[in-house]
């Protein structure tokens, strides 16, 4: 009797699992794509060379001196006396520490843009979901295999441009 009682709750509970999921409706989403297809990219990109335009120019005149001081002392440094080994050595450190520095700025002021480019493509989503009724929306690079049926990126991509 146990058995029997066992054997009929499985069986309702696997035919509404069933149920509930039929009523699912998934979409899936290649934001990496979206990103690189955005047309604000583009212009992002632009306004940020235009930025930092006038420090790379700087920095590139800065490595053509750290380049000869280093081929100076690569040179002569058996010859050079210790003031002018500190001298050139300052120049290239010196150079390397801008160097650096430009570089953490520019990857810092890209992942600002990025992050606003982000924040469209995901409010583009919302809508998206709210108006196809959407239960469960994943990144495509989340899923090992997806549909083009249920492939919503074009759909992104049209309502950020």
């Amino acid at each position: 009797m146990k058995k029997i009682i066992y054997v009929v709750g499985m069986s309702f509970a696997l035919f509404f699992t069933g149920l509930a999921n039929a009523e699912i409706k998934i979409a899936v989403v290649d934001v990496l794509g979206i990103m690189q297809q955005m047309p604000q990219r583009e212009s992002v990109g632009k306004a940020l060379d235009a930025e930092f335009d006038a420090r790379a120019k700087s920095l590139q005149q800065e490595e053509k001196k750290a380049s000869d001081a280093a081929a100076r002392l690569k040179k002569d440094g058996v010859t050079l006396s210790a003031s002018e080994k500190t001298k050139l050595n300052k120049t290239i450190s010196d150079f390397e520490n801008k160097a650096k520095a430009f570089s953490n700025d520019y990857r810092k002021r890209e992942t600002e843009e990025a992050s606003k480019l982000l924040l469209k493509i995901q409010e583009a989503v919302k809508t998206i979901v709210t108006e196809e009724k959407y239960d469960v929306v994943l990144k495509a690079e989340a899923t090992l295999f997806a549909s083009d049926t249920v492939d919503i990126s074009k759909k992104v991509l049209e309502k950020v441009k």
